[in-house]
Protein backbone atom coordinates (compact mmCIF):
# COMPACT_ATOMS: atom_id res chain seq x y z
CA UNK A 1 0.00 0.00 0.00
CA UNK A 2 2.68 2.26 0.80
CA UNK A 3 5.24 1.26 -1.49
CA UNK A 4 5.67 4.82 -3.08
CA UNK A 5 6.50 6.44 -0.01
CA UNK A 6 9.14 3.26 0.94
CA UNK A 7 10.80 4.61 -2.14
CA UNK A 8 11.38 8.02 -1.27
CA UNK A 9 15.14 8.40 -0.39
CA UNK A 10 14.63 11.66 1.64
CA UNK A 11 12.46 13.68 3.59
CA UNK A 12 13.10 16.78 5.47
CA UNK A 13 11.39 17.91 8.61
CA UNK A 14 11.87 21.87 9.10
CA UNK A 15 10.80 22.38 12.64
CA UNK A 16 11.31 19.23 14.87
CA UNK A 17 9.38 19.53 17.97
CA UNK A 18 6.97 17.84 19.00
CA UNK A 19 4.71 17.38 15.90
CA UNK A 20 7.83 17.34 13.31
CA UNK A 21 9.70 14.90 16.14
CA UNK A 22 7.13 12.58 16.75
CA UNK A 23 7.06 12.43 12.57
CA UNK A 24 10.13 11.45 12.46
CA UNK A 25 10.15 8.78 15.11
CA UNK A 26 6.83 7.38 13.70
CA UNK A 27 8.53 7.32 10.17
CA UNK A 28 11.46 4.81 11.31
CA UNK A 29 9.04 3.54 14.02
CA UNK A 30 6.61 2.09 10.98
CA UNK A 31 9.66 1.02 8.68
CA UNK A 32 10.58 3.88 6.45
CA UNK A 33 14.27 3.36 5.28
CA UNK A 34 14.87 6.53 3.67
CA UNK A 35 17.30 9.29 5.76
CA UNK A 36 14.99 11.56 7.41
CA UNK A 37 16.30 15.00 7.84
CA UNK A 38 16.14 17.50 10.66
CA UNK A 39 16.00 21.25 9.69
CA UNK A 40 15.67 24.19 11.88
CA UNK A 41 17.51 27.60 13.03
CA UNK A 42 18.25 26.04 16.81
CA UNK A 43 21.51 23.77 16.56
CA UNK A 44 20.69 22.88 20.00
CA UNK A 45 16.98 21.50 19.23
CA UNK A 46 18.59 19.60 16.43
CA UNK A 47 20.82 17.97 18.47
CA UNK A 48 18.16 16.89 20.98
CA UNK A 49 16.26 15.54 18.09
CA UNK A 50 19.15 13.68 17.15
CA UNK A 51 19.81 12.15 20.38
CA UNK A 52 15.58 10.96 20.35
CA UNK A 53 16.71 9.30 17.02
CA UNK A 54 13.92 11.82 16.07
CA UNK A 55 15.92 12.24 12.56
CA UNK A 56 18.99 10.77 11.17
CA UNK A 57 20.59 14.01 10.14
CA UNK A 58 20.62 17.50 11.04
CA UNK A 59 21.75 20.65 9.77
CA UNK A 60 21.08 24.50 10.17
CA UNK A 61 21.40 25.20 6.17
CA UNK A 62 18.25 25.38 4.22
CA UNK A 63 19.91 24.51 1.04
CA UNK A 64 21.80 21.65 2.32
CA UNK A 65 18.36 20.79 4.35
CA UNK A 66 16.05 20.64 1.46
CA UNK A 67 18.97 19.50 -0.94
CA UNK A 68 17.54 16.08 -2.53
CA UNK A 69 14.39 15.83 -0.56
CA UNK A 70 11.36 14.61 -2.57
CA UNK A 71 8.88 15.58 0.33
CA UNK A 72 9.24 18.42 3.21
CA UNK A 73 6.97 18.92 6.27
CA UNK A 74 7.31 21.91 7.67
CA UNK A 75 6.46 21.89 11.51
CA UNK A 76 6.90 25.50 12.16
CA UNK A 77 4.65 28.09 13.48
CA UNK A 78 1.60 28.86 10.79
CA UNK A 79 2.80 32.19 10.18
CA UNK A 80 5.95 31.54 8.62
CA UNK A 81 5.45 28.73 6.90
CA UNK A 82 4.02 30.88 3.20
CA UNK A 83 8.01 32.24 3.89
CA UNK A 84 9.25 28.93 4.54
CA UNK A 85 7.92 27.59 1.05
CA UNK A 86 8.87 30.67 -0.73
CA UNK A 87 12.71 29.39 0.73
CA UNK A 88 12.39 25.98 -0.53
CA UNK A 89 11.17 27.25 -3.84
CA UNK A 90 13.73 29.53 -4.50
CA UNK A 91 16.67 26.72 -3.53
CA UNK A 92 15.01 24.10 -6.02
CA UNK A 93 15.64 26.46 -8.43
CA UNK A 94 18.82 27.95 -8.19
CA UNK A 95 20.43 25.61 -5.37
CA UNK A 96 23.86 25.44 -5.14
CA UNK A 97 26.43 22.51 -6.27
CA UNK A 98 28.83 23.09 -3.33
CA UNK A 99 29.60 19.95 -1.46
CA UNK A 100 30.47 21.80 1.05
CA UNK A 101 29.28 20.54 4.60
CA UNK A 102 27.90 23.45 6.49
CA UNK A 103 28.43 24.98 9.31
CA UNK A 104 26.13 23.41 12.34
CA UNK A 105 25.59 20.26 9.99
CA UNK A 106 25.98 16.85 11.10
CA UNK A 107 25.43 13.88 9.45
CA UNK A 108 26.22 12.48 5.85
CA UNK A 109 28.13 15.29 2.88
CA UNK A 110 25.68 17.29 1.05
CA UNK A 111 24.51 16.06 -2.25
CA UNK A 112 24.18 17.79 -5.40
CA UNK A 113 21.34 19.94 -5.88
CA UNK A 114 17.77 18.60 -6.37
CA UNK A 115 16.48 17.64 -10.01
CA UNK A 116 13.18 16.24 -8.96
CA UNK A 117 9.81 18.27 -7.63
CA UNK A 118 9.52 18.56 -3.93
CA UNK A 119 6.43 17.97 -2.40
CA UNK A 120 5.37 20.59 0.65
CA UNK A 121 3.21 20.44 3.59
CA UNK A 122 2.10 22.15 6.68
CA UNK A 123 1.19 21.11 9.86
CA UNK A 124 -0.33 24.34 10.81
CA UNK A 125 -3.57 24.95 12.71
CA UNK A 126 -5.12 27.22 10.61
CA UNK A 127 -5.15 27.13 6.84
CA UNK A 128 -7.10 30.32 4.73
CA UNK A 129 -4.25 32.51 4.69
CA UNK A 130 -1.50 29.80 4.71
CA UNK A 131 -2.59 28.49 1.03
CA UNK A 132 -3.70 31.68 -0.24
CA UNK A 133 -0.36 33.02 -0.01
CA UNK A 134 1.80 29.86 -0.62
CA UNK A 135 -0.50 29.46 -4.06
CA UNK A 136 0.20 32.81 -4.46
CA UNK A 137 4.20 32.93 -4.51
CA UNK A 138 4.01 29.25 -5.88
CA UNK A 139 1.74 29.74 -9.06
CA UNK A 140 2.50 30.13 -11.76
CA UNK A 141 6.51 30.61 -10.92
CA UNK A 142 7.77 27.55 -9.29
CA UNK A 143 4.69 24.82 -10.00
CA UNK A 144 7.52 23.13 -11.87
CA UNK A 145 9.76 22.35 -8.78
CA UNK A 146 7.48 22.43 -5.77
CA UNK A 147 3.96 21.51 -4.91
CA UNK A 148 1.65 21.99 -1.65
CA UNK A 149 -0.90 20.42 -0.08
CA UNK A 150 -1.96 21.93 3.28
CA UNK A 151 -2.25 20.00 6.17
CA UNK A 152 -3.04 19.68 9.84
CA UNK A 153 -2.80 16.69 11.99
CA UNK A 154 -5.14 16.99 15.03
CA UNK A 155 -2.67 15.56 17.55
CA UNK A 156 -1.12 18.13 19.71
CA UNK A 157 -0.45 18.53 23.10
CA UNK A 158 -0.26 20.91 25.49
CA UNK A 159 3.16 20.26 25.74
CA UNK A 160 5.79 21.10 23.54
CA UNK A 161 9.23 20.12 22.02
CA UNK A 162 11.08 17.30 20.55
CA UNK A 163 11.56 15.83 24.35
CA UNK A 164 7.79 15.51 24.64
CA UNK A 165 7.67 13.77 20.90
CA UNK A 166 6.48 10.27 20.63
CA UNK A 167 6.40 7.67 17.96
CA UNK A 168 2.50 7.17 18.38
CA UNK A 169 1.30 10.20 18.31
CA UNK A 170 -0.53 9.80 15.53
CA UNK A 171 -2.12 6.66 15.48
CA UNK A 172 -5.95 7.13 14.85
CA UNK A 173 -5.56 10.31 14.81
CA UNK A 174 -7.50 12.86 12.25
CA UNK A 175 -5.10 14.46 9.96
CA UNK A 176 -7.14 17.13 7.67
CA UNK A 177 -6.00 18.05 4.58
CA UNK A 178 -7.08 21.23 2.46
CA UNK A 179 -6.52 20.84 -1.00
CA UNK A 180 -7.76 23.43 -3.70
CA UNK A 181 -8.53 23.52 -7.74
CA UNK A 182 -4.79 24.19 -8.02
CA UNK A 183 -3.36 21.29 -5.86
CA UNK A 184 -1.57 18.65 -7.86
CA UNK A 185 -3.43 15.20 -7.43
CA UNK A 186 0.05 13.40 -7.27
CA UNK A 187 1.37 15.50 -4.39
CA UNK A 188 -2.27 15.10 -2.58
CA UNK A 189 -1.57 11.27 -2.82
CA UNK A 190 1.66 11.62 -1.35
CA UNK A 191 0.56 13.50 1.81
CA UNK A 192 -2.50 10.85 2.46
CA UNK A 193 -0.11 8.26 1.92
CA UNK A 194 2.60 9.74 4.65
CA UNK A 195 -0.49 10.30 6.84
CA UNK A 196 -1.56 7.14 6.75
CA UNK A 197 1.84 5.55 7.22
CA UNK A 198 2.46 6.85 10.93
CA UNK A 199 -1.16 5.40 11.86
CA UNK A 200 -3.42 9.00 11.14
CA UNK A 201 -6.38 8.64 9.47
CA UNK A 202 -6.61 11.77 6.73
CA UNK A 203 -9.76 13.71 5.92
CA UNK A 204 -9.99 16.32 2.97
CA UNK A 205 -11.37 19.84 3.73
CA UNK A 206 -11.31 23.18 2.16
CA UNK A 207 -9.47 25.77 3.53
CA UNK A 208 -12.35 27.64 4.33
CA UNK A 209 -14.16 24.73 6.16
CA UNK A 210 -11.45 23.64 7.64
CA UNK A 211 -10.53 26.89 9.75
CA UNK A 212 -14.59 27.30 10.76
CA UNK A 213 -14.79 23.51 12.20
CA UNK A 214 -11.51 23.72 14.09
CA UNK A 215 -11.89 27.45 14.80
CA UNK A 216 -14.92 25.66 17.28
CA UNK A 217 -13.32 22.29 17.53
CA UNK A 218 -9.86 23.85 19.13
CA UNK A 219 -9.36 27.20 18.18
CA UNK A 220 -12.40 28.58 20.35
CA UNK A 221 -11.66 25.88 23.29
CA UNK A 222 -8.33 27.00 23.88
CA UNK A 223 -8.99 30.85 23.88
CA UNK A 224 -11.55 29.97 26.77
CA UNK A 225 -9.00 28.10 28.56
CA UNK A 226 -6.48 30.79 28.82
CA UNK A 227 -8.85 33.48 29.44
CA UNK A 228 -10.48 31.24 32.24
CA UNK A 229 -7.37 30.72 33.78
CA UNK A 230 -6.33 34.48 33.89
CA UNK A 231 -9.83 35.44 35.03
CA UNK A 232 -9.09 33.02 38.11
CA UNK A 233 -5.82 33.95 38.69
CA UNK A 234 -7.53 37.64 39.76
CA UNK A 235 -9.75 36.64 42.18
CA UNK A 236 -8.27 36.44 45.77
CA UNK A 237 -9.44 37.90 49.08
CA UNK A 238 -6.46 39.42 50.96
CA UNK A 239 -3.87 36.90 51.35
CA UNK A 240 -5.98 33.69 49.81
CA UNK A 241 -5.98 33.12 45.97
CA UNK A 242 -8.62 30.92 44.47
CA UNK A 243 -5.90 29.88 42.26
CA UNK A 244 -4.78 28.44 45.77
CA UNK A 245 -7.96 25.86 45.69
CA UNK A 246 -8.16 24.87 42.22
CA UNK A 247 -8.32 21.19 41.75
CA UNK A 248 -8.87 18.65 39.13
CA UNK A 249 -11.87 19.99 37.36
CA UNK A 250 -9.67 23.48 36.98
CA UNK A 251 -6.58 21.36 35.34
CA UNK A 252 -8.49 19.40 33.33
CA UNK A 253 -10.12 22.32 31.63
CA UNK A 254 -7.46 24.59 31.56
CA UNK A 255 -4.85 22.25 30.61
CA UNK A 256 -4.18 23.18 27.20
CA UNK A 257 -3.62 26.97 28.29
CA UNK A 258 -0.21 25.49 28.68
CA UNK A 259 0.25 25.77 25.18
CA UNK A 260 3.30 27.31 23.51
CA UNK A 261 1.83 31.49 23.78
CA UNK A 262 4.08 31.87 20.08
CA UNK A 263 2.39 29.13 18.35
CA UNK A 264 -1.43 30.60 19.63
CA UNK A 265 -0.70 33.89 18.75
CA UNK A 266 -0.33 33.07 14.95
CA UNK A 267 -3.09 31.16 15.07
CA UNK A 268 -5.54 33.38 16.43
CA UNK A 269 -4.11 36.15 14.63
CA UNK A 270 -4.67 34.00 11.17
CA UNK A 271 -7.91 32.85 11.47
CA UNK A 272 -9.82 36.29 13.26
CA UNK A 273 -13.00 36.85 11.17
CA UNK A 274 -14.18 32.95 12.37
CA UNK A 275 -12.65 33.71 15.85
CA UNK A 276 -14.44 36.60 16.49
CA UNK A 277 -17.82 35.14 15.82
CA UNK A 278 -17.54 32.35 17.80
CA UNK A 279 -16.56 34.60 20.31
CA UNK A 280 -19.74 36.64 19.49
CA UNK A 281 -21.40 33.41 19.87
CA UNK A 282 -20.36 32.38 23.30
CA UNK A 283 -20.86 35.97 24.66
CA UNK A 284 -24.67 35.51 23.60
CA UNK A 285 -24.48 32.12 25.87
CA UNK A 286 -22.94 33.83 28.60
CA UNK A 287 -25.54 36.59 28.61
CA UNK A 288 -27.97 34.21 28.07
CA UNK A 289 -26.70 31.96 30.63
CA UNK A 290 -26.46 34.99 33.18
CA UNK A 291 -30.23 35.65 32.51
CA UNK A 292 -31.12 32.36 33.64
CA UNK A 293 -29.22 32.43 36.68
CA UNK A 294 -30.72 36.35 37.49
CA UNK A 295 -34.00 34.90 37.18
CA UNK A 296 -33.73 31.67 39.41
CA UNK A 297 -35.07 29.32 35.92
CA UNK A 298 -33.64 26.27 37.27
CA UNK A 299 -35.73 24.29 34.63
CA UNK A 300 -33.71 25.90 31.90
CA UNK A 301 -30.11 25.83 34.25
CA UNK A 302 -30.61 22.01 33.77
CA UNK A 303 -32.00 21.73 30.39
CA UNK A 304 -28.45 23.46 29.44
CA UNK A 305 -26.40 21.30 31.61
CA UNK A 306 -28.16 17.93 30.12
CA UNK A 307 -27.33 18.96 26.75
CA UNK A 308 -23.91 19.96 27.29
CA UNK A 309 -23.68 16.92 29.30
CA UNK A 310 -25.16 14.40 26.34
CA UNK A 311 -22.93 15.63 23.77
CA UNK A 312 -19.54 15.16 25.82
CA UNK A 313 -21.04 11.09 26.48
CA UNK A 314 -21.76 11.27 23.01
CA UNK A 315 -18.21 12.51 21.66
CA UNK A 316 -16.69 10.30 24.45
CA UNK A 317 -18.31 7.26 23.55
CA UNK A 318 -17.09 7.59 20.02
Amino acid sequence: MFTHLQQLQRITIWGVGLIGGSLGLALKANGFKGERVGLGRRLSTLKQALARDAVDVITTDIAAGIRDAELVVLGTPVQHVPGFVARIAECAVGGSSHSRKPDGAQGPGHREPSKTRIVVTDVGSTKVATVKAVEERLIPRYREVVAFVGGHPMAGSHETGVGAARATLFENAKCILTPTGNTDRDALQRIEDLWKFVGAVPYRLSPEAHDLLIGAASHLPHLIASLLTNSVAGVETGCEKALDYTATGFRDTTRIAAGSPEMWTGIFTQNTEVLSALINGMVDNLIDFKNLLQTDNHAEIERVLTEAKTYRETLRSS
